[in-house]
């Protein structure tokens, strides 16, 4: 059994000094970066980093191709509506995988995180090829939630692990920068060819065979830190390692499940946000009237007194909390949360039906209506970078904060006037790329130096997990958003469109509602295209407004984020002294 001279604090790479090292005192024990520096060279960064871009490719090449398989794989077993159905599951999977994987992560290590990943994209893409009806569909659907948002995750701590604050801001984002502009568009070309030269089998198929392949020296190169870490004089500090050898094999069981890994902590927070989660993604954007059923609300607010829960068991209770109350207790995690809630809120409030609007009101094809709601993604991906350059030089993080959401709040406030100028049409698409644009700028400019601002102000073991909970955020206000502006669309369009269409043309009106083919059909310039035209920009408008409001709070919520100096390593209180993490860790040793 360890004494607490003996127990040394956990890193957030999981490696501490070995015995021999402990008789200098726990002022020499090595932080994460410090422990990295001596154990990386710079040819295994190099090839690590080369790695990293080469699966992160990959994987946004799966991700824009293989969409255009899903509705021809659903409508192979005449089940294409079904897509709904497994996009509630899919939502559930990403919002919950970001916080356990980077729990997971910290326990058993970095290498065993990315491993975990790849296996389970891997494994949704040979669910996929050869699932033969639609509950093999949906489980491929389920690990390929696993996967892409491990993997996401686990590239987020990799690179927060290996770089300084000064560079994070950069390299946190040209990864995904660099690898999504191109598969952007080259994914559905390659995906239009697979389909012309072959089935959408092997274009699922084909990606099991290539993601594992171009993961594996990455996968290696982490294996290869560990092997020299350890030859450097440190191990690997898992909750399994601790134990003694003496010690009975349940006893160490109950210590990783119960203790380690917080298995109580973890089951409350996936069932508290599932049961929330499902009434918001259920009623999404074209069912809610759903609200009237009861048990929609009971789901919720069940949901919502788990998580409550939850946060109680890990504050009070938990000896190694699952998400560590010291970190919730910072003002900047708190800030940075909400204001990735609020944004993510307002984007897909505005967004679920802006194609539509634009095909029907602006009278574009579906493909230019996506390229023009594009301009978001590829603004953002090149700004990502951008600011991720002058934050290295400018040595601050909180500047680009202040800058990136007013820009997104006028980029979106923009747009209720553009959606229906005068009240006569929509703006002309230069006016859309250009609000998209903004809002783009200015979500690169805040997320990159929120994310960036956490990592550094909270203890080094907390850095997976905040990160984790940060994406989490993102995909909780992209839920609400979706139910509140499917909420507003059903609601008011229909309406619409019974004042508007002309005496001979309301018979059609729930027609139109329900098929934006039936909507298009109409030829401009008459009078039930102009009413249906007028019904779907006004209904937009509403739409923009709403969005517009939710961001207006994230203009005194950025006031929260610390100012933080990026040239010098953040100390909390956690940092500055390891002893109380010290202590618990032994009390429960002792046990």
């Amino acid at each position: 059994m360890k004494s607490a001279s003996e127990t040394n604090t956990e890193v957030s790479c999981n490696i501490v000094p070995t015995d021999a090292d402990t008789e200098m005192g726990r002022r020499d024990v090595k932080t994460n970066a410090e422990i990295l520096k001596e154990s990386w060279s710079r040819r295994a960064l190099i090839v690590a980093f080369v790695s990293l871009f080469a699966a992160t490719f990959v994987l946004s090449f799966i991700k824009y191709s293989t969409k255009v398989y899903d509705a021809y794989a659903t409508s192979a077993f005449s089940k294409h509506a079904a897509l709904a159905t497994a996009n509630v599951v899919y939502t559930i999977m990403n919002m919950v995988t970001y916080p356990v994987l980077a729990r997971l992560s910290d326990v058993f290590g970095r290498a065993e995180g990315f491993i975990f990943a790849v296996l389970a994209m891997a494994l949704s893409q040979v669910l996929y090829a050869s699932c033969q009806n639609l509950t093999t569909y949906i489980v491929g659907g389920i690990f390929e939630s696993v996967g892409d948002t491990g993997y996401t995750i686990m590239q987020q701590i990799f690179i927060a692990d290996t770089t300084s604050l000064l560079d994070r801001g950069l390299w946190s984002s040209l990864p995904e920068s660099v690898t999504a502009i191109p598969t952007l568009y080259l994914g559905t070309i390659v995906a239009d060819s697979v389909l012309k030269h072959s089935t959408w089998r092997w274009g699922y198929g084909m990606w099991a065979i290539a993601m594992p392949f171009c993961a594996a020296p990455l996968i290696v190169s982490m294996f290869v830190l560990q092997r020299r870490a350890k030859r450097n004089g440190y191990k690997v500090h898992t909750a399994w390692s601790r134990s003694s050898g003496n010690e009975p094999i349940i006893r160490r069981i109950y210590r990783l499940l119960w203790t380690d890994l917080d298995l109580l902590g973890a089951f409350l927070l996936v069932l508290g946000l599932g049961l929330a989660l499902i009434p918001l993604s259920l009623t999404g954007s074209k069912n809610s009237n759903r609200w009237n059923n009861g048990s929609f609300i009971a789901m919720l607010v069940i949901g919502l007194v788990i998580v409550g829960v939850f946060l109680f068991w890990d504050a009070k209770f938990a000896s190694v909390p699952f998400v560590p109350f010291r970190m919730i207790k910072e003002r900047t995690v708190i800030a940075a949360c909400a204001l990735s809630i609020l944004d993510f809120f307002h984007y897909s409030c505005f967004t679920i039906f802006f194609p539509s609007y634009l095909q029907v009101a602006g009278a574009y094809s579906p493909g230019h209506a996506s390229r023009i709601d594009n301009a978001l993604r590829v603004s953002f991906q090149i700004a990502s970078v951008l600011v991720g350059i002058l934050m290295k030089y400018s040595k601050r993080s909180q500047i680009f904060v202040f800058i990136g959401v007013p820009l997104v709040v006028l980029g979106q406030g923009l747009q209720i006037y553009f959606t229906n100028v005068h009240g006569n049409g929509p703006a002309s698409e230069v006016s859309f790329v250009t609000a998209k644009t903004l809002v783009g700028l200015g979500r690169a400019f805040y997320q990159t130096a929120a994310q960036v601002s956490i990592q550094a102000l909270v203890r080094r073991e907390d850095v997976a997990v905040v990160t984790g909970v940060y994406f989490a955020a993102m995909n909780f206000g992209s839920a609400i958003g979706t139910s509140v502006g499917g909420a507003i669309w059903n609601n008011l369009l229909p309406s619409k469109l019974k004042e508007y269409l002309p005496a001979s043309g309301k018979s059609q009106a729930m027609a139109i509602f329900k098929s934006i083919a039936v909507a298009r059909k109409y030829e401009q310039g008459t009078p039930m295209r102009l009413a249906i035209d007028k019904s779907y920009r006004e209904t937009q408008q509403i739409l923009a407004i709403a969005a517009t409001a939710a961001l207006a709070p994230m203009l005194l919520i950025m006031f929260a984020l610390k100012t933080v100096d990026l040239s010098k390593e953040q100390l909390t209180d956690g940092d500055k002294s390891s002893t109380e993490l010290d202590s618990t860790i032994a009390k429960r040793d002792l046990k």
